[in-house]
């Protein structure tokens, strides 16, 4: 008789040998049911609210000095199609355009926070700036999620009630994305294709 077929008629090793094997099947289904868990309760996942303004806005702004700008007005119009933005000049020149002809101001730099060199900056902004982080940024495309600098509305008035007039009558969609800088299980790190 070989010694494996003697170990598997003691009844003793069979036990032992059906314990450890339960043991490690245990194991096995609670490391799969945490990682089931994990990414299924939205461990590595936020919900994130994208708005979709139905409302527009007039914007009016005044040269501070040469091409620095401040926001001096806001209202709401009825329909995006409705915004506008008025230029009020140093030489006493006043320009209308549309939103359409307002975004062509706005260049990728305009957009940048820079939220450390603006916290304590006055005497206004290039106008492309003040354009995007106004409230008539929201008609291009900016989140709601973004603060606005300083500098950008007179005597630093933030005109809220425009920005939560657009927020409250804007279409959302809330959808399901990674959150950034978090790793998947075993280090695989999962992002999403999907932009606002």
């Amino acid at each position: 008789m070989t010694p494996f077929r003697h170990f598997s008629e003691n009844q003793k090793f069979t036990n032992r040998l059906r314990q450890g094997g339960l043991y490690v099947a245990v194991a096995a289904l609670l490391v799969t049911h945490t990682a089931c868990s994990n990414s299924g309760s939205g461990g590595d996942w936020e919900a994130v609210t994208e708005y979709e303004v139905t409302k527009g806005v007039k914007t009016t702004l005044e040269e501070v000095e040469p091409d620095k700008f401040e926001v001096v007005d806001e209202q709401v119009v009825e329909g995006k199609e409705a915004s506008s933005v008025i230029i009020k000049r140093l030489t006493g020149q006043v320009d209308s355009l549309s939103m359409s002809q307002a975004q062509t101001l706005v260049t990728n730099a305009d957009t940048t926070s820079h939220s450390g060199s603006t916290s304590h900056y006055h005497g206004g902004h290039s106008i492309g700036r003040i354009l995007w982080w106004s409230s008539m940024g929201y008609m291009m495309g900016r989140s709601f999620n973004t603060n606005t600098p300083a500098g950008i509305y007179r005597n630093g008035s933030s005109y809220a009630g425009v920005t939560d007039q657009l927020r409250s009558t804007a279409r959302t969609r809330t959808e399901m994305r990674p959150i950034r800088g978090r790793s998947g299980f075993f280090g695989r790190s999962g992002r999403s294709g999907f932009g606002s």
